[in-house]
């Protein structure tokens, strides 16, 4: 009988350390996900608003569609590894054709693929509420992290409005612009395929410009309410099949000083799986608010069973 007893607490001391070490690798798999989450939502953002200034740009250089003012996306940018098919201007559509090879920087990335660019709404892009509809025909952009290849590939529709017109009162610094976009079930691509997302968005952006530094600043909430969160930024299924919502506790903040792709402020929350997790952005590399003009990064918090966790990941 003692040989009995001793052989089942043996067992269930074994079993109860399998089931120790399997909640622990349980842990290390969600501290993964929610990293590569974390991520893939600032990439999308990236991807998204790169997209939209490039369609901007395009617009503005047309004669057809512009309005003769620039806007801050024609005046900072310039065509990186595209070129602009104007063959159906008439129609007040133009379609953008990556090259697949031009290695673009500030981000560091090469595209592939078309975005197609029409005026839906207002006789001129820049005109108060005038509006683009802007389609992404496989557009794939490939960045490198350590020095390795990563893809995201987007397919679908958005719109991206321009609420009050472009005037000459922004580049005197008296008058802000500002734009709203609306993506509805966009087809998102990771690693060739390898992982798929499907991402919406409401995302209402304020640019403004002061003379005296010459800087543009780029001020980014999010713009509905759902699921019971106001400033809703996005939402949708995420890479792991987990549905999530994207709210904002303070605007992202970015300028051209510190390049408008490395935010210096801001805070959002990413509901998944009945958690939340906390990106604060502008950070140094312990995590501490940033000191100095630009922030290292960016940090994310959540607290998993067993205690909190944060880590810092650099904007670039």
């Amino acid at each position: 009988m003692a040989a009995v007893i001793g052989m089942s607490v043996s067992c269930k001391k074994k079993e109860s350390e399998e089931t120790s070490a399997a909640n622990v690798q349980t842990q290390s798999e969600v501290d993964d996900q929610t990293k590569q989450f974390s991520e893939d939502g600032n990439r999308y953002k990236q991807v998204s608003d790169e997209a939209n200034d490039d369609a901007d740009a395009a617009a503005n250089s047309v004669v057809s569609f512009g309005r003769g003012i620039n806007s801050p996306a024609a005046t900072y940018s310039s065509p990186c590894g595209y070129t602009i098919d104007s063959s159906q201007a008439s129609q007040k559509i133009l379609t953008l054709v990556f090259d697949s090879a031009t290695y673009c920087l500030n981000p560091s990335r090469i595209r592939a693929g078309k975005i197609k660019v029409q005026l839906t709404q207002g006789n001129h892009w820049g005109d108060a509420n005038s509006e683009l509809t802007i389609t992404f025909i496989n557009y794939r952009v490939i960045y490198f992290i350590n020095n390795q290849p990563h893809h995201i590939v987007f397919n679908g529709v958005k719109t991206y409005q321009n609420v009050n017109g472009v005037s000459l009162d922004f580049w005197l610094g008296t008058a802000p612009i500002i734009y709203k976009e609306r993506a509805n079930s966009i087809q998102v691509d990771f690693e060739n395929g390898a992982a798929h997302a499907v991402w919406n968005s409401a995302r209402r952006i304020t640019w403004t410009y002061s003379p005296q530094s010459t800087d543009l600043t780029l001020n980014v909430n999010g713009d509905s309410t759902l699921n019971g969160y106001a400033n809703v930024d996005s939402w949708g299924t995420n890479r792991y099949s987990y549905d999530f919502t994207t709210y904002y506790h303070t605007p992202i903040v970015t300028n051209t000083h510190c390049w408008l792709w490395r935010p210096v402020s801001g805070e959002l929350v990413h509901h998944v799986n009945n958690n939340d997790y906390i990106l604060t952005f502008g950070v140094n590399p312990d995590g501490s608010a940033h000191s100095g003009d630009c922030g290292y990064g960016w940090k994310i918090t959540w607290t998993p069973a067993g205690g909190s966790e944060t880590f810092v990941v650099i904007s670039y």
